[in-house]
């Protein structure tokens, strides 16, 4: 599998061929950033997708190497993971006895505090909660 997969620098992470191409594929070629002193997006220009992609070609004629990840996309593989095991883990809850909708709220809230901690943010503020409880009560707890 090591052949198939290789750490990219440009964007930290392990990728497939097919997940380079597909990063391609969205970059496009140009963007804008938003300049906060005068509140106006400037054009920028990105790295083209043909020079992406002879990155990615060499990239997959070297042989596989270790690289690092960094803090910030480790927390973000790891709540893609508590996500797939979503389901999984709410019915490990209710199993223990737990309601359901009590059982997606203690998912909901092992995940915020998953991902607070590895991303060193602090507890729920008092503005958060009161947007969440907002937000709770025009859907009805119900998700979307």
């Amino acid at each position: 599998m090591e052949s198939e997969i290789r750490y990219w620098p440009r964007i930290g992470l392990y990728v497939s061929r097919t997940d380079a191409e597909e990063y391609i594929a969205k970059s496009g070629g140009a963007g804008s950033l938003l300049d906060e002193d005068i509140e106006e997006f400037m054009p920028m220009s990105t790295v083209s997708p043909e020079a992406l992609r002879l990155e990615i070609n060499s990239l997959f004629a070297e042989p596989f190497s270790q690289g690092e990840l960094s803090s910030e996309n480790k927390a973000i593989l790891g709540a893609i993971s508590m996500e797939r095991n979503r389901i999984p883990r709410i019915k490990e809850l209710m199993a223990e006895g737990v309601e359901k909708s009590e059982a997606k709220e203690i998912f909901e809230q092992e995940l915020n505090e998953y991902v607070r901690g590895t991303l060193g943010l602090p507890d729920e503020t008092d503005a958060e909660r009161e947007y969440r409880l907002k937000y709770e009560d025009i859907h009805g707890g119900e998700e979307e």
